[in-house]
């Protein structure tokens, strides 16, 4: 068996968790958070970015112990159960089968605001269609590709706000740029909206995930992989929090005048800067989604190939490859069909965000408890400084994570745990009762499981 090439930087990493995230998905959910927290998506951010570092550090605490491919299946599976380990990655396998349906469901909200004459499913179709293809033919996203898109994407970001400190100097928005309200506004708090939001927010951060399944390709992976991962949520959460709040200025009144939640960023660029700026994010964000919507429907088809190929899910249809193009495509097919369920999504951009949350925040509350598992109760670490490291800090992150999940859509929970039991259904027939220890699924990244970086 080959082994991955140790190739990648902690500079590699960051580009890659950050393509992986897509800088622009702070607009992506500007209308209906903004609608959701009355005008305070600045402190859901602020909100997410502490829950995240919780869970970041004990992505980097045990990429330290682990430093090979699998992130949160690997972590638990080694550090508390197999059988958990198997539900762990049955869970967050939810993320990478949901993700290109968030992507092809933006590409076809925004695109339809643009031509409204043609519907959003029918953009989701044809999103879909390029996906698949794509992935068929098996052409791989190059690094400068992938490098580029970040970048456009940072570098719109930055245009946006200078704009918008210029707009709001001229006597529009707030007429300040400094504007407490737009932090906290006491008339329009409502805590358990904001938690909602926060926990819709969460499936903004997937990029340092992401980063952890890396390891086995990475140059010193026990030291370069744990600053990457906590690099990322970090970065992103500071610049998530420094544009959601610029956005508010610029529009203070915004959560009670958006016509339309899915796409408002749209009503605010026009207000900021006309025609030509909803242009030129139309074209970096669907370009962004489409990158990411690749590079996820080919995570999710590898995904599947190595589960059926190591046997456990039906090797015939999941283990085979197409001769033609060596692709897994029947596993594409079946994550292009669920992808298009994007369709019955048109209207409900926050339904299909808190899906991917749900995968998301169940992998992390089970990622802080297996730093917990694996240094206090397994390894008795248990000096004064060890049980700040391995279980407070942990603990506190499985609590937060809790919280946020608690506050996830409950027809997404319900979805969510619809999928998690047909998880602990599989595991028990192919355990026989739960007797036996689960085949190893392998989640590690080869060179076509995930965009290349540079």
């Amino acid at each position: 068996m080959t082994d991955l090439k140790r190739v990648l930087t902690l500079r590699n990493l960051v580009v890659f968790g950050l393509a992986y995230l897509a800088p622009t998905v702070v607009f992506n959910y500007y209308g209906v958070v903004t609608t959701l927290t009355g005008g305070m998506m600045t402190l859901a951010y602020i909100a997410t970015t502490v829950v995240m570092f919780f869970t970041a550090y004990s992505y980097a605490t045990m990429v330290k112990a682990f430093p090979v491919a699998g992130s949160a299946y690997t972590y638990v599976r080694r550090a508390v159960h197999p059988h958990l380990g198997f539900l762990t990655g049955w869970v967050m396998l939810l993320d990478y089968m949901l993700l290109p349906m968030v992507c092809y469901l933006l590409i076809g909200i925004y695109m339809n605001e643009f031509v409204t004459t043609i519907p959003v499913w029918a953009w989701v179709v044809l999103a879909a269609a390029i996906g698949a293809v794509t992935n068929i033919v098996g052409v791989r996203l190059a690094a400068t590709v992938n490098t580029v898109v970040v970048c456009a994407q940072i570098l719109f970001a930055l245009v946006l706000v200078v704009l918008i400190a210029v707009f709001v100097l001229r006597g529009n928005g707030s007429a300040t740029l400094f504007d407490a309200h737009a932090l906290f506004n006491p008339g329009t708090y409502n805590g358990p909206d904001v938690l909602w939001a926060a926990s819709i927010l969460a499936a903004s951060f997937l990029g340092f995930d992401a980063v952890s399944t890396m390891a086995e390709e990475t140059v010193e992976p026990a030291r370069t992989v744990p600053r990457a991962v906590l690099i990322v949520p970090i970065a992103a959460g500071i610049g998530f929090s420094v544009i959601s709040y610029f956005l508010q200025i610029a529009w203070p009144d915004a959560a009670t005048q958006l016509q339309d939640p899915d796409a408002g960023i749209f009503e605010l660029l026009v207000r900021v800067g006309g025609n030509t700026l909803s242009t030129a994010f139309l074209i970096t964000d669907n370009l962004a989604s489409m990158v990411c919507a690749i590079a996820g429907l080919a995570a999710a088809s590898r995904i599947l190939y190595g589960m059926g190929r190591d046997g456990v899910l039906p090797r015939r249809f999941f283990g085979s490859l197409n001769r033609r193009f060596q692709t897994p495509v029947n596993n594409i097919l079946l994550m292009t069909a669920i992808a298009l369920t994007a369709v019955f999504y048109a209207d409900n951009l926050i339904g299909a965000a808190a899906l991917v949350a749900f995968g998301a925040l169940s992998g992390f509350i089970l990622v802080n408890y297996a730093v917990i598992s694996h240094f206090v109760i397994r390894g008795r670490r248990r000096t004064g400084s060890d049980l700040l490291r391995y279980l407070v800090l942990p603990g506190l992150g499985m609590l937060v994570c809790a919280v946020l999940l608690y506050n996830v859509d409950v027809h997404a929970k319900i979805l969510g745990l619809i999928w998690l039991g047909a998880g602990i259904v599989y595991l028990g027939v192919t355990t026989r009762g739960f007797r036996r220890p689960p085949a190893e699924i392998d989640m590690s990244a080869d060179d076509e499981r995930q965009p290349a970086v540079n």
